[in-house]
């Protein structure tokens, strides 16, 4: 892995820079390496030629492939090295010069098999087998400490081999990864914390007059530094807390070195110009050290903070006396050699220290040698260039935002971010600038964008691949600006173009980009249960890319064209793997919002983020809803919802992601999409009967202060109930309450929002719809068929509508007490006259199922003068329906002699007749013959026996 700080000096020192590495500063090999003249089981692998052969054949750039395999797999070389480090090194203890010249080609072949990392399992067992580089690390301390070897002259040049072992060590990265073995890791962070410790002394030793160790320890530390940027936080965490709390001393002395020129080198062939030049090469190689050790690692995990805390303290260091620390780094900014690692030290300060950034924004030479910077005039490398362009970018757009204020020379730097916009080819540049500009129009900075300009740009930020140097500002991504701007480019934009933006290619292009930065695909809907992520670690989104608010203004610009361009929009969500309905899908899975949710976690999180993604997306969703879309379009759209599993995990965001009082778009669209599809319903039940989580969730969500929230809910459980009696043990669960205290339906019926007593009443007659289950859970909570009763004189005319339901379908179960039931019978034949047709209906049939329970009933009925009134309903209620549902209450009840003697008693043959001979009459416009007519002959013909007896 080529490492960034290191890259950054490599392009600002094209052809010099870092000491010789292993395997340099020798005449190359003639021909090919090969170990094929080495014999390895040999008791004589001890002579200078022998060793030379191996250096020879592990060459990186000439070995073969098979070469350091089979040396590594090889148990007889191993105990070779091994021997050959332990002699060797107890003859350089001792002073002797024999054991130097010994000890050298070893580290020569250690070092380039380290540095092939052809198979990090093998390294790794080759590395502990040696206890590499801790051993060596080791033996240079010893060094340091032995007053005979350090007067060697010998001496610097046997301490700067050990170290070059040790930084092809630290530059490995197989066995940094969080998955990597504990030993591998154990034996890393030792042989870190072994370094750290020994760093102050190779940087203070005397006897290095040419600066070769000093150097060497630099880069030493420097690829230690990134390294540790990419490994796991259990090791790079404490290894910054501890160069921060236990090591002062070495942070002073990078921070003198990169402000101070190193003394001149001693040596008489040394002329004065190349010993000042070197004397630079230092001072940047401390500012790279310094830079590693404080700038912002592209992976966000844990070892961020603890380098913002090392930041911090290089921002206070800068700041103490007269600022003159800082003022000299700043002279430095224009260095072609050293400006881009004091643009990530003053960038990681500014994040860490907003004291740094009031003192930057004082500095007029800042704000000139950045707008130097930005343009390019700074002579480099054409990368380098790039580079520290993009830096000075963020760091005014950093400034910009902390100090909440426009930079300098405003109309310059504008000028400067939309030059760059419009013509730079790389990606990273036209992001950064497309975020200052984001930032500049947020402080009232007037932009005049042209889609001529910005649509090809965003086309081409969006498709190429891009490469970041530093992280954008205080957690945003590379993508925010450039969305920003194409938001505000369609809403300036005329018609036009907005009518056009959903049939384009850039539409497409924005919704593959955003699936790739999600990385969706990458996770699968927890529907089992589990709590989200648990044994399902699911890919991290590319934040550097785009950030959790960036992700913010991408559903935004989203929810504008779907807006605006619904039409074209909508028929895009009726494919189940097209890209609009698997990215909304990620958006809303557990997975998603867990990685969302712990980039808002800390007191500089956001909490309405997470919510504010959910509820925007779920618009995304809502819009087949609001519209007048046609059938088949919603029937698409509602398969393709389906399939892709989003309302089960609709349930796990609500119940896992969600405060309840953002829970009510979630849960009005699921609502929609049960009504709208029977499989939803089966794909709802079984997520939530496999979560206990779910179930706690729903039971709570029926008594929150939301009218909204609880009667969306209500009427979901109630398409559940009326869809399949297999349903009823989930419903069960959720509405029996946990005790005889705690009766859920009992409360909500008494509730004082009327709408939630009408869907709880509505909800119970779809319960007892079914003939099993539910009614002896009906039983088991007293009080609640009484409250039931007591909702059919209810104030409310949707609330007696329901109960009249509901009561008519408990009238059918024996299990209910008919005794209880009989109070119904007063009220319900009071409804008969309800000013609600529906209501009036509800009732008449109620009557007719419990005049079929029992005489005892039938009595009541009769005491109630109820066939008297459903008479009357029959012959003269002014709606269709009202009057054939008192027939057919009338044809239940005539089956019994009681009823059919009151009835005659009530001339109900002639009325009938009466009635049927208007219904036998043709209809205006030849309308079809009324249903109630069939069952008024029925009701005659069954009165007309006992007429005639």
């Amino acid at each position: 892995r080529e490492h960034s700080i290191t890259r950054d000096y490599e392009r600002e020192f094209p052809g010099a820079g870092a000491p010789p590495q292993p395997g340099t500063g020798r005449a190359e090999p003639w021909g090919r390496g090969s170990i094929e003249t080495v014999d390895l089981e040999s008791e004589e692998l001890e002579s200078d030629e022998e060793w030379q052969h191996l250096i020879e054949a592990t060459e990186p750039l000439a070995m073969q492939l098979s070469t350091p395999l089979s040396l590594l797999r090889d148990p007889a070389f191993r105990q070779r090295v091994q021997a050959r480090l332990a002699e060797s090194a107890q003859q350089v203890l001792e002073g002797m010069l024999e054991g130097a010249s010994r000890l050298r080609p070893v580290l020569r072949v250690v070092g380039n098999l380290l540095a092939t990392r052809c198979d990090s399992e093998l390294l790794d067992h080759f590395c502990r087998e040696l206890n590499v580089p801790l051993s060596l690390l080791c033996l240079a301390k010893q060094i340091l400490e032995s007053g005979s070897t350090k007067q060697q002259p010998w001496c610097i040049m046997v301490l700067t081999d050990l170290l070059m072992v040790t930084t092809v060590y630290f530059s490995r990265e197989c066995s940094l990864e969080e998955g990597g073995q504990k030993d591998s890791l154990q034996a890393f962070r030792e042989s870190a914390g072994c370094f750290l410790a020994l760093l102050p002394e190779l940087l203070a030793e005397p006897a290095d007059s040419k600066m070769r160790l000093c150097q060497q320890s630099l880069l030493c530390f420097t690829l230690l530094c990134e390294s540790l940027d990419a490994t796991c936080p259990s090791v790079s965490a404490s290894f910054f807390a501890s160069l921060r709390e236990e090591h002062q001393p070495l942070l002073n002395r990078l921070l003198q070195g990169s402000i101070s020129e190193q003394p001149a080198l001693r040596g008489s062939a040394m002329e004065a110009r190349s010993a000042h030049d070197q004397s630079l090469r230092v001072a940047d190689l401390f500012t790279a050290a310094l830079a590693a050790a404080c700038s912002i690692p592209l992976e966000r995990n844990s070892c961020r903070k603890a380098k913002q805390q090392v930041a911090q303290e290089v921002a206070e260091k800068l700041m103490e006396g007269e600022s003159q620390q800082l003022g000299r780094l700043l002279g430095r900014l224009e260095h072609p050699s050293c400006s881009l690692n004091v643009l990530k030290i003053l960038y990681a300060g500014c994040h860490a220290s907003p004291s740094l950034c009031q003192h930057l924004g004082r500095s007029q030479r800042l704000w000139a040698s950045l707008m130097q910077l930005s343009k390019g005039k700074v002579p480099m490398a054409v990368v380098a260039q790039g580079a520290a362009c993009e830096a000075s970018l963020y760091l005014l757009a950093l400034l910009t935002l902390q100090l909440q204020a426009s930079p300098p020379r405003l109309e310059e730097v504008v000028t400067l971010a939309m030059d760059l916009i419009t013509q730079s080819p790389v990606v990273s540049l036209v992001g950064a600038a497309a975020f200052l500009l984001t930032h500049l129009s947020q402080h009232g900075v007037a932009l005049e964008l042209r889609g001529e300009e910005i649509l090809p740009v965003v086309t081409n930020v969006l498709t190429a691949p891009a490469e970041l140097q530093l992280p954008p500002p205080m957690g945003a991504g590379l993508y925010d600006g450039i969305f920003f701007l194409l938001l505000k480019l369609l809403a300036q934009e005329d018609m036009a173009m907005e009518q056009g933006f959903a049939a384009s290619e850039l539409w497409s292009v924005v919704w593959h980009c955003v699936a790739a930065v999600l990385r969706v695909g990458s996770d699968r809907a927890v529907l089992e249960g589990d709590p989200p992520g648990a044994g399902h670690p699911t890919a991290e989104p590319d934040w550097n890319l785009l950030s959790p608010q960036g992700t913010l203004l991408f559903l935004s610009l989203a929810l504008f064209a779907f807006t605006r361009e619904s039409h074209r929009c909508l028929p895009q969500l009726t494919q189940s793997h097209g890209v609009l309905v698997v990215t909304l899908k990620r958006l809303l899975s557990p997975g998603f919002l867990a990685c969302l949710a712990q980039t808002q976690a800390g007191e500089d999180g956001d909490p309405e983020l997470v919510p504010a993604v959910v509820i925007q997306a779920c618009q995304l969703l809502c819009f087949p809803f609001a519209l007048d879309v046609d059938g088949d379009t919603l029937a698409l759209v509602m398969e393709a919802v389906r399939d892709a599993q989003i309302p089960a995990q609709l349930l796990q965001v609500c119940s896992h992601h969600l405060p309840f009082s953002y829970t009510e778009l979630p849960m009005s669209l699921l609502c929609h999409l049960v009504v709208s599809n029977e499989q939803v319903i089966d794909q709802m039940v079984r997520a939530a009967a496999a979560s206990e989580h779910v179930i706690a969730f729903l039971t709570s969500a029926l008594f929150t202060d939301s009218l909204t929230l609880t009667t969306d809910l209500l009427s979901l459980l109630t398409h559940v109930a009326r869809a399949c009696p297999e349903h009823l043990p989930f419903l069960q669960r959720i509405l029996r309450g946990s005790d005889v205290a705690d009766q859920p339906l009992t409360r909500l019926l008494g509730h004082r929002q009327h709408a939630i007593r009408a869907k709880t009443c509505n909800l119970l007659g779809n319960l007892l719809r079914h003939g099993h289950g539910f009614p002896q859970m009906l039983q088991s909570q007293p009080g609640l068929l009484e409250s039931l009763l007591g909702c059919l004189e209810d104030r409310e005319e949707s609330v007696r509508k329901a109960a009249s339901f509901a009561v008519g379908n408990a009238a059918y179960h024996e299990s209910l007490p008919a005794g209880t039931l009989g109070r119904a019978v007063p009220g319900l034949t009071w409804l008969l006259s309800d000013a609600q047709a529906r209501t009036r209906c509800n009732a008449a049939l109620a009557l007719g199922n419990l005049g079929q329970r029992s005489a005892e009933l039938r009595d009541l009925l009769m005491e109630s003068r109820a066939p008297h009134v459903l008479l009357e309903v029959a012959c003269r209620d002014p709606r269709e329906s009202v009057r054939e549902g008192a027939l057919v209450a009338l044809r239940a009840l005539s089956q019994h002699p009681g009823i059919q003697r009151v009835l005659l008693s009530l001339r109900a043959t002639e009325k009938l007749a009466a009635l049927a001979s208007g219904d036998l009459q043709p209809a205006a416009g030849g309308s079809p013959r009324p249903s109630s007519a069939r069952h008024c002959e029925k009701l005659l013909r069954l009165l007309a026996p006992l007429r005639g007896a």
